[in-house]
Order: C-alpha cells, then structure tokens, then sequence
C-alpha cells in the first residue's frame, strides 16, 4: 500500500495536543484486556493510544538517521526491537501509575475536579483539533486521552511526594571536584570542520610521537598556546576521588591527583594509544562541587523513587496477554517539521 501522512503535534505539559493527519488507520479491538492489575483490566484501546502517541516522539528522534527500519531493528542493543522495547516501556509505565494511583493515600496525593475538567477539557480540543483518520490512526479517544493526562498527573505528583522523602544535605567532603585542563592528542588522525576523523598517513603517525613530546614540552609554558600552535584543544574535566570515573581514562586521572593546582603534567600515554596533557586547574572546584552535589541529590531522589515503584511492583498481580498485545504495532511513520508556530509531523510509507 503507498500512502502518505501529515500530522501537526503541539503540546503544552501534557494538557494538551493536537494532531493533524491523513492517512490510513489499523483495526484494534479497543475493548480487549490487554493486562490486568489485580481486579483492575486495563484496555488494548488505551495502552495502544499511549503507544501510538510515544511512538511519535521516538519517530522524531531517530527516524532521520536509522531509517523506516527503524521499528525492526535493535537500536540500543538490549536485543529487543525499537518495537518490543518501547511497548514493554509503554505497559510499564501503565503499571507503575495505576501501583501509584493505589499508594495516593499513602503520601497525601490527590488529583482535583478542577484537574479533572482541565484534563477533560484538553482531552476534548485535542479531538476537535484532529481530522477522523488521525483519530483513527493514532486510535485516540477523547476517554483515552484523559486517563493518558490523568496518570501522567499522578505520576508527576507521587514522584515529586516520594522524592520529598530524600535527605538532601551532602557535605563538601562527599562531592568534592577537582578540574583539570586537557589536551588530547588522537594517534588515529583529526577531526575537521565537518566533526569527520580524517586518519593520519603512515608518515604522520611516525612523527606523532615527536610532535606530542613537543606539544607537552611547550604546554609547561603556555598550556593553552601550546594546544592551539599544534592544532589541539583545550577541554576540561572534573572529578572526585572516590568515584568511578568512566568518562576520563583512568591514567589521566592518576596523573591528575599527582599534581598541585597550576602544574602541568608530563605527557600521558593511556592503553588505546592516545596521549594526554593535563594541567590542575583546582585542587576544589566550587562550583563543580555544587553541580555535584545537585547530581548527588537527583540520584538519591532517582534512587529512591525506583526503589519504591520496585517494591510496588514485585507485591503487585501484574499481568499481560501477549496475544491481545501483539496486535499493536507501529507501521505509521512520524517526522516533525517546524510550520509557523506550531510543530509539523508528516512522513511517508510506501
């Protein structure tokens, strides 16, 4: 079948949308059970309207650079498809804020009939905005909508009630940043204006070492005119002492806690071949330590969410039937395009 879509989407923090397409819908028995939580069914007609609607935003981020494949091939390498991964993260997330619905009393939550109505009203104009075969396509209905609205509401609230619980004091001791200049000297080749490696020639690669020895000489004096005569940069990066470092090979790191602010190292050569320079801008960062801190809190917070919606999870009767599930998949295609003051989402499929 060859058909084209044009779809606009506008959102304003969930409360409301609108989509203009044309095109072509699937069938979905919208009354099926596709899970139940305890006594509780929830509907294919929901779960596959939640689902037509995250797949918008996923067309929109890796549809220009991974292809109409995309929904068929294994983009993150979980062994999943872009399709199974992002439905199972749809019904998770429908567990968790149907668990949360459950757990409101439990810290205080409450979603208001003003809420209600706002949800209700936004569920409306995102129906009036929308022409039958984007309804269709997207199998929006205006009740769906407003439970999308209303769990995304709960969702919010809990997690905002739940991360309240967290201790958000952390010494300086506990976050404390060094920060170090550096410049990083690639063996492979360089990098032009077009962020394309451009590889050395076996000639070049001879004379590197000599170069960076050079470089790393120079560097004592005038650290950042010595990367800049060369044809290098100068980045920075902080750390604490205790933590893992993954984003910085750990020889550079180990060459950083050897020295005193404003000293320069000798030239580091780590295991894939690369040289590095390092200066010590400061022994305490202060403003890295306060970005750390803030770090530090959002992962307790993050934390500490999990762990309850984990626990939730593992006492909760949570379950799918794959058959009724399967039937949702996400053949439409969606790209976003900038038209006046709204965004544009049109796409083809042939």
């Amino acid at each position: 079948m060859n058909w084209k879509k044009r779809t606009a989407l506008a959102l304003a923090g969930l409360m409301s949308a609108s989509v203009l397409f044309a095109g072509c819908g699937k069938g979905i028995d919208k009354d099926a059970v596709v899970a139940t939580l305890g006594d509780k069914e929830i509907s294919l007609g929901l779960a596959n309207f939640m689902a037509q609607y995250q797949a918008v935003s996923y067309d929109n981020m890796f549809l220009s650079y991974s292809g109409e494949q995309m929904w068929s091939n294994d983009l993150f390498g979980t062994g999943q498809t872009m399709t199974e991964t992002v439905k199972a993260d749809v019904l998770d997330a429908i567990e968790t804020n149907y668990l949360l619905e459950q757990h409101m009393g439990d810290y205080k939550v409450e979603i208001t009939d003003e809420e209600i109505e706002a949800m209700k009203s936004a569920a409306k104009q995102f129906m009036e905005d929308n022409t039958k075969a984007a309804v269709k396509a997207l199998g929006a209905e205006e009740e769906f909508v407003t439970e999308m609205l209303r769990l995304s509401r709960i969702q919010s609230k809990m997690r905002e009630a739940i991360e309240a619980e967290v201790d958000t004091e952390v010494s300086d001791e506990e976050a404390a940043q060094r920060t170090f200049s550096y410049i990083e000297i690639n063996t492979e080749g360089y990098y032009d204006a077009d962020s394309k490696l451009v590889e050395y020639t076996e000639e070049e690669k001879l004379s590197l070492p000599a170069k960076a020895q050079e470089t790393a000489d120079a560097a004592k004096d005038d650290f950042e005119k010595a990367a800049e005569d060369n044809g290098y940069k100068v980045s920075t990066y902080s750390y604490g002492k205790d933590e893992d470092n993954s984003t910085m090979n750990e020889a550079v790191t180990k060459a950083a806690d050897e020295l005193k602010e404003g000293e320069v190292s000798k030239l580091i050569s780590v295991e894939d071949g690369n040289y590095y320079i390092v200066r010590l801008d400061k022994e305490f960062d202060e403003d890295a330590t306060e970005k750390k801190k803030e770090s530090i809190v959002s992962k307790r917070k993050s934390d500490h969410y999990t762990e309850i919606t984990d626990k939730y999870k593992e006492e909760a009767q949570w379950e799918v039937d794959e058959d009724v599930w399967e039937a949702v998949n996400f053949d439409e295609l969606y790209t976003i395009k900038q038209n006046d003051s709204t965004e544009a989402l049109e796409g083809t499929e042939n």
